[in-house]
């Protein structure tokens, strides 16, 4: 009676294990409540999608974003500074060729100098200070 009870209990425990071991299937059927679960899924889906596809955009974008800028820097500054240190000297050969003109010196006569034509005829649409 002893084994009976144990043979008993060994085939509970198997089929209640082989019960367990199936996985509910869930079907998402038709109607609203199929739709929205079925639409659930795809945004999610969609969602770890965009997650992965935007990360791998923002990396690539601060890769190209750290190559321009350097790059810029690199080839703008100088070009900045030359455009600054040109301005600089025209503002010196302008009051030099002031005293000059103030002297007597005609704008054939500064040009000879080797003034620039800028300085000694500027634009008449230029802006003034």
């Amino acid at each position: 009676s002893h084994t009976a009870v144990s043979i008993h209990a060994a085939t509970t425990s198997t089929t209640t294990t082989t019960t367990m071991a199936k996985k509910p299937t869930t079907k998402s059927g038709g109607g609203i409540k199929g739709f929205l679960t079925r639409a659930g899924k795809s945004f999610y889906t969609g969602g770890l999608f965009a997650k992965e596809s935007g990360s791998w955009l923002a990396q690539h974008a601060a890769r190209w974003g750290f190559i321009v800028a350097t790059t810029s820097i690199v080839v703008f500054m100088p070009l900045i500074f030359e455009i600054a240190r040109e301005q600089q000297m025209i503002e010196v050969e302008r009051t030099q060729a002031k005293d000059l003109r103030s002297q007597g010196y005609s704008d054939r006569q500064l040009m000879e100098l080797g003034f620039s034509d800028i300085v000694v005829r500027p634009p008449s649409v230029a802006l003034r200070k």
